[in-house]
């Protein structure tokens, strides 16, 4: 078992635990999403990027494969995240849209399945959606309409983009649950980062079992809010931000709440377990 050890990035203060870290099955090909299950104690749910095929995956908290689930009903064109109701169904996003010209964008809901079911899942239900600011397929105009993070909070969807023009990502909600939509612009934020390609880009984000904290990845750090005081501008009560040492962690592409901490996957198939995510401002170290 790899461990990395965890340091304070600030002043000295008790010392942390030494993470667990492991590997995700080589059977998830570019792991591109993980979601806690709401019915099965101890499982998760990820699927590979595009191109991978339809599977969904149950993991366990150290990675291994508990089951290969074919999703059936749609050809998902670019997934790149999925996030749980609570209420026993999954949502699929195919919401990549790197060249910013898809016209097909869409979120497919499934029923969660039963890791020690049948190895198949029908999509139940689509909603179609675009953005109420894209005027241009890709046009000469922002190259802001990627998505690859995607989160469920009082019954409602939720989107947050990666940018490619600027180092923000903006805040959409989904009006309806089914149908074709036009998303609810609610508002943005600057995550920062390098001045190349890695800085600036959303790749995920889980709302803790709670209802009270919203982990948003990028490739650079990890960005925790709080409950809005009011509305649902998830983006406004900032709470935390500690910094991923690339070299390290290299391009994360998923994270989750696993109760009080969090667990961040990388397109190579490590997983890296993060304690006191709230409370510490935090690093991982260059080796």
């Amino acid at each position: 078992m790899l461990h990395i050890l965890l340091l304070l990035a600030c002043a000295p203060s008790p010392a942390l635990p030494t993470p667990e870290t492991w590997r995700i099955d080589s059977a998830v090909e570019e792991s591109s999403g993980l979601v806690a299950s709401a019915v099965h104690p101890g499982v998760f749910w990820t699927h590979g990027d595009s191109g991978t095929g339809n599977w969904l995956f149950a993991v366990d908290a150290t990675g291994r494969v508990k089951a290969r689930v074919q999703v059936k009903g749609a050809e998902l064109s670019d997934w790149e995240d999925l996030t749980s109701d609570g209420a026993g169904h999954l949502w699929l996003a195919d919401s990549g849209n790197n060249d910013n010209d898809r016209r097909d964008l869409a979120i497919y809901r499934v029923p969660e399945p039963d890791p020690a079911g049948r190895g198949e899942v029908r999509i139940e239900r689509t909603v179609r959606f675009s953005y109420p600011d894209q005027v241009a397929f890709p046009g000469e105009g922002p190259r802001n309409f990627d998505a690859e993070a995607v989160f469920w909070a009082d019954g409602r969807l939720y989107l947050l983009t990666k940018h490619r023009s600027d180092q923000k990502t903006t805040l959409y909600r989904f009006p309806a649950d089914e149908g074709t939509v036009v998303l609810e612009r609610i508002s943005e934020f600057e995550v920062g980062g390098p001045q190349d390609k890695t800085g600036g880009k959303v790749t995920s984000a889980s709302l803790s079992a709670d209802g009270q904290q919203l982990a948003v990845l990028t490739y650079h750090a990890v960005f925790v809010f709080g409950r809005p005081a009011q509305g649902d501008d998830w983006l406004s009560r900032p709470l935390a931000t500690f910094p991923l040492a690339q070299t390290t962690t290299r391009q994360c592409e998923a994270v989750v709440w696993d109760g009080g901490t969090l667990v961040i996957g990388n397109e190579e198939g490590l997983l890296f377990r993060v304690s006191d995510p709230l409370t510490r401002t935090t690093r991982f170290p260059v080796p």
